[in-house]
């Protein structure tokens, strides 16, 4: 009954750490930036000397719990990092990804180390307008990094936005229009302007551009001069992966010619038309985006946009779709690093590798157990447990595990105690037990509490083996159809399908038979043969499981019945193959763990609770 941690639950096991250095004793303070809409969450060290890399590796928990509920982070205090290529070491810890190229460039910027780039290379004096990175195409990094090697004298700050607030922000008028559109990027790449398409593409063979145009949705149209054309449609908004929360994820305000100075973008219609801009934006069915809209989607920017002063060695993660940035004119010397990781959608693997990796399965595997972890830390209450005792005597009921009989009994051991226990009335049938007529019973068997007598049977099997293991707070015991049948086999249950995987050394034989085990001694043997194990198969008699929770003892005992059902049936058909011996323990892991039971056992709960309405009353 030991959890494994390498199961589902054991990924959720271990308690948060407190945010202090396990290499260094100095505090980390959690403290938040913000305005209305935008707001920041700031780890910062008390310790200048604080390296963040090991502090990181110390407290990768905490950080990635952190960066799950608020989606930005900036790290500050810490000891500046020696040396450009210690950014990605660090950025490689937080992201447990690679670092992705900087593909499809809007703006020109330089690489200083592999997959490290210097921020957008405009002149001091522009004010660079928020966007999420790449959001003008079909694919965009998760996660974007900026490192502060030098903080400019003055100005230079890297302003934040949440793109959900900017999306709520706008009229919905220009939402649904955009939403029904889409958006349109019109480039024209010459070294004159911008650009070069060599430059953005990084090939000089147009066959290369061809194919990389079809495989990104770009629309290229080569000149007769030999300059590039494309256009490329994108979304407006998206809705985040994980988050399921609408965000204005798109770059119309930004690649739109009416954001370049006045004079500027009035030369250029001039002298080279609106055809020929260096880049311009229309809504994806070429129509022009009316200017005062434009203005509005600047203003909610302007409106939602958090701006903070760069100090050096700060470092920031940003979810890229639920954050925009930008960048604010500056005076003097100005580094700031940017590294991006997580491509979304995931690129498609080369010939040979896996569709789906390993990272993204560990991360499903997380989610899920997190899903699921605060029901199962707050259900703990006497009322609660009352009735989750109920709905497994209901659960007994339905699947026909106790044969329509009065002989099963289930036990829940009262939480602070060691001597008592909940158990059904006995001479009530399954279907009629509720929280209201459980009886509690001590160790020596006496009633303390219900209008019935116990089940003398049950409670020498029960009393004894919650006094041996301690760990066990809820026993059920059935003479469900097929585990008894299985119990005249006196044989254990085989690996003959993933169901069957949990009972895989989980499980004993009590060999001996003495009719109800009315005998102190025959309880004794019984729980001894338990030895530790989630289940005991007695023999010509029936089945009983247990767990540390009314979800692992009940459905341990449904998946008990099923795979005894198979175990005979796969019997009958003869020369069936069994799982190998390391993939039965494997499945075990994987399957046989308390969030998993609790899963199952929640939904029979809902079911119980449409069959027999008048649970209903209790829980309420």
């Amino acid at each position: 009954m030991a959890l494994n941690k390498n199961s589902l639950a054991g990924l959720m096991g271990t308690t948060p750490k407190v945010v202090t250095s396990k290499a260094r004793t100095e505090a980390v303070e959690k403290k938040r930036l913000g305005n209305e809409y935008t707001q920041i969450t700031v780890l910062e060290s008390g310790s200048p000397e604080l390296e963040l890399e090991k502090w990181i590796g110390a407290n990768k928990e905490l950080v990635d719990k952190t960066f799950r509920e608020d989606r930005i982070i900036l790290f500050r205090g810490f000891k500046p990092l020696a040396k450009k290529s210690l950014f990605s070491e660090v950025v490689r810890q937080l992201s447990g990804s690679e670092l992705l190229e900087y593909t499809e460039p809007s703006t020109p910027r330089t690489q200083l180390e592999e997959k490290i780039y210097s921020s957008t290379e405009f002149p001091e004096e522009q004010f660079i307008v928020q966007h999420n990175e790449h959001s003008y195409s079909n694919h965009w990094p998760l996660k974007v990094f900026f490192y502060c090697e030098t903080p400019a004298a003055q100005g230079g700050q890297t302003p934040v936005c949440d793109s959900r607030a900017v999306y709520r922000l706008l009229r919905p008028e220009t939402v649904r229009k955009f939403e029904e559109n889409g958006v349109l990027y019109v480039r024209n790449f010459s070294e004159e302007m911008d650009i070069s398409w060599q430059q953005f593409f990084q090939t000089e063979d147009k066959d290369r551009v061809r194919a990389y145009c079809q495989e990104k949705n770009i629309r290229p149209e080569w000149k007769d001069n030999g300059e590039l054309r494309t256009s490329q449609p994108a979304q407006s908004s998206f809705v985040h992966p994980e988050l399921g929360e609408k965000v204005w994820f798109n770059q119309a305000h930004l690649f739109h010619y009416t954001n370049l100075n006045r004079e500027v973008y009035e030369f250029l219609l001039e002298n080279y038309g609106e055809e020929n801009l260096p880049r311009n934006a229309y809504y994806g069915n070429g129509n022009a985006i009316e200017d005062e809209t434009l203005e509005e989607i600047r203003a909610a920017y302007d409106k939602a946009m958090l701006a903070f002063d760069w100090q050096e060695g700060d470092l920031i993660m940003i979810d890229n779709m639920l954050y925009s940035h930008g960048r604010t004119p500056f005076k003097g010397k100005r580094s700031i690093l940017v590294a991006m990781t997580d491509e979304y959608p995931q690129a498609a693997p080369a010939a040979g590798e896996p569709l789906v990796g390993q990272k993204q399965v560990s991360g499903s595997r997380k989610n899920t157990a997190e899903h699921f972890i605060g029901k199962m830390e707050a259900e703990n209450t006497e009322s609660a447990l009352k009735y989750k005792l109920a709905i497994a005597y209901r659960i007994m009921a339905a699947l026909n595990l106790e044969e329509g009989g009065i002989s099963g009994h289930i036990s829940l051991k009262v939480p602070g105690s060691s001597n008592q226990f909940w158990v059904n009335p006995f001479g009530l049938l399954s279907e009629e037990v509720t929280p209201d007529n459980l009886i509690l019973v001590n160790e020596e068997g006496q009633v303390l509490s219900g209008d019935h007598p116990v089940n003398v049977a049950g409670f020498c099997i029960h009393a004894i083996i919650h006094k041996m293991y301690p760990g066990v707070h809820c026993i059920v015991h059935t003479h469900a159809p097929w585990g008894t049948a299985f119990a005249a086999l006196d044989s254990l249950i085989e690996p003959v399908d993933q169901n069957c995987c949990m009972f895989f050394e989980n499980h004993s034989l009590y060999r001996e038979f003495n009719g109800p085990v009315n005998d102190v001694d025959d309880s004794m043997k019984l729980a001894k043969a338990l030895d530790g194990r989630s289940a005991v198969i007695l023999a010509n008699h029936g089945a009983l499981t247990c767990g540390e929770s009314v979800e692992t003892a009940v459905m341990y005992m449904v998946a008990l019945e099923r795979a005894c059902r198979l175990n005979i049936i796969a019997r009958q058909a003869g020369n069936y193959k069994l799982v190998s011996d390391d993939v039965a323990r494997m499945t075990k892991e994987w399957i046989a763990n308390p969030i998993g039971f609790k899963i199952e056992f929640d939904a029979l709960q809902r079911k119980m609770e449409r069959t027999y309405p008048d649970l209903i009353n209790y829980k309420k």
